[in-house]
């Protein structure tokens, strides 16, 4: 797998880096956790996509209220409960 060394965001691509060290010597399909079902097969997808999307532009990170005044209220009516 390759590595993530030129992601936007540093901290995620060593995080992925370590998460890929960990993940590539499971034997194919294996389960990492029955109670949920997650497989390596997951594991490699994940870090397949976000390896993919590394070099993206880092998301901005805001609070609900500086989301709410910057994007202003959702479509969905209020209703009032008596």
């Amino acid at each position: 797998m390759n590595d993530f060394d030129d992601a936007a965001d540093p901290e995620l691509g060593a995080a992925c880096n370590r998460l890929a060290a960990w993940v590539l010597p499971l034997p194919v399909g294996a389960v990492i956790d029955e109670k949920s079902g997650l497989t390596e097969d997951d594991l490699v997808l994940i870090l397949r996509r976000l390896h993919a999307t590394r070099q993206n532009v880092q998301i901005e990170m805001m609070s609900m209220e500086e989301a709410g005044r910057r994007y202003g209220r959702p479509s969905v009516p209020l209703t009032a409960k008596d």
